[in-house]
């Protein structure tokens, strides 16, 4: 029995299922097929990922057997999970898959439950699971790969949609940011710009 493949495919699953149901609940105007998740360029991530897996279970057999890696992997993704449905369930409607660029009738500025300790927790909490997948099937090249793409992603998508934050919330969410830590490592931020500070266009 291949255990880290089950408990990755499991987790593939819980996790796919559970964000279609939860956006059907809380935006069933907003679901489609993009609904589930599964984008052109993560099937192509977790097709190299699984094609990673069987090469070095080929080549090397002995790293892929259960061993504390492994559950260190599983353990990520169940943190990041958690992370991220907590988040889903504290801003209900208020989250959305896509970045809005205007403000809707139930869009609220969310700081409460996890949203004190973190300013986009589904971010980190996607981050943590998607690295984590990797981690359960000790998979040393996608590992990085993984957590370098999941940071470029948010490091181009945090700073845009900060901004249209601000421009929704103006200083409630500057105020809110300046409590509140981001946790993903070297994203700037333009809740942190200073009036002589130059940034780029998006």
């Amino acid at each position: 029995m291949i255990l880290d493949l089950v408990l990755f495919l499991a987790c593939l699953a819980f996790f796919h299922t559970s964000e279609f149901a939860l956006a059907w609940i809380f935006n069933p105007s907003d679901l489609s097929r993009d609904s589930w998740l599964f984008s052109r360029h993560y099937c192509l991530a977790m097709g190299l990922a699984l094609s990673e897996y069987f090469c070095e279970r080929a080549l090397a057999p002995g790293w892929k057997r259960p061993s504390p890696v492994m559950w260190a992997g599983l353990l990520l993704v169940l943190l990041g999970e958690a992370l991220r449905k907590a988040a889903i369930l504290t801003a209900g409607p208020s989250f959305t898959l896509d970045v809005k660029t205007h403000r809707r009738p139930h869009h609220h500025l969310v700081t409460r439950g996890v949203y004190r300790l973190c300013r986009h927790p589904g971010y980190l909490g996607w981050t943590l699971w998607c690295v984590g997948t990797q981690v359960l099937l000790r998979n040393v090249v996608c590992s990085a790969v993984f957590a370098a793409w999941s940071w470029k992603f948010f490091a181009h998508r945090i700073p845009y949609e900060e901004t249209l934050l601000l421009e929704m919330f103006g200083e409630r969410y500057r105020d809110y940011a300046a409590k509140t830590r981001l946790w993903l490592p070297f994203i700037e931020s333009p809740c942190e710009r200073t009036e002589h500070s130059e940034w780029p266009d998006l």
